[in-house]
């Protein structure tokens, strides 16, 4: 059971790529363009290393990586142009459930988004699925001096929702992304999508483990949470 202390502002912080956009196939496919430019052929444990960070880590990792000696601002400046490139011309849809679990928590809760994407990419997903006006705050990883895994952008946009880490919620896809709201203070809801059910996955500081966002168990949730604190507040 979750207890809040009295006047605690609770909230639900999503992270985007992977939660509310299916854009991991676009971070993937920068990755790989930019590893080819550099002669690396990128392995699933070297691709699953650069998943959910953000670019400037991405960059250092892959010009460490290559015997061409290559400059990590100079590798950056290709992964953001191919990263833009891949959101750009990818189909971009916004699935049923996930809709539905905004309109749910809209007016009950205060919503924002933490992301390891650049702003410009942040704002454009947001804006091509129709979800903007959803997030009373977007952070981004150039917003914050230091990205996920560190608690930074989570810490950012609970100040700029005005609510309390300890008693709001985030929504996380990455392994990177769950050490980041946890070190933040957030109750973590991580959505495992495909893979194993977490009764078969090492722990992972997420406090709930979900499929999609549809599952039944993650508005309650939330809204008991958020009705405990008004409750508490009285």
């Amino acid at each position: 059971m979750l207890i809040h202390a009295a006047g605690q502002r609770v909230g639900v912080v999503f992270d985007c790529d992977g939660v509310l956009a299916d854009t991991n196939q676009c971070w993937d496919a920068a990755f790989g363009a930019v590893a080819g430019q550099l002669g690396l052929e990128l392995s699933r444990e070297r691709l699953a290393l650069l998943r959910g960070a953000a670019l400037g880590t991405a960059a250092g990792e892959l010009a460490r990586w290559s015997d061409r000696g290559p400059r990590a601002a100079d590798v950056l400046r290709a992964l953001e142009r191919a990263l833009a490139g891949a959101i750009d011309t990818a189909e971009l849809t916004l699935a049923d459930e996930v809709r539905e679990l905004l309109d749910q928590l809209r007016g009950v809760v205060r919503v924002g988004v933490a992301s390891n994407s650049p702003r410009s990419v942040l704002l454009r997903v947001l804006a091509r699925l129709d979800i903007t006006e959803y997030f009373a705050a977007a952070v981004s990883a150039d917003d914050v001096p230091r990205p996920k895994p560190a608690p930074d952008p989570y810490l950012a946009a609970c100040r700029a929702l005005g609510i309390d880490p300890p008693a709001s919620f985030a929504i996380e896809d990455s392994a990177i992304g769950v050490s980041s709201a946890a070190a933040a203070g957030l109750t973590v809801i991580e959505l495992t999508g495909a893979r194993e059910s977490d009764t078969a996955r090492p722990p992972s500081g997420s406090a709930l483990q979900v499929r999609s966002l549809a599952d039944p168990r993650i508005g309650p949730l939330v809204l008991a949470s958020a009705a405990s604190a008004a409750g508490d507040s009285r």
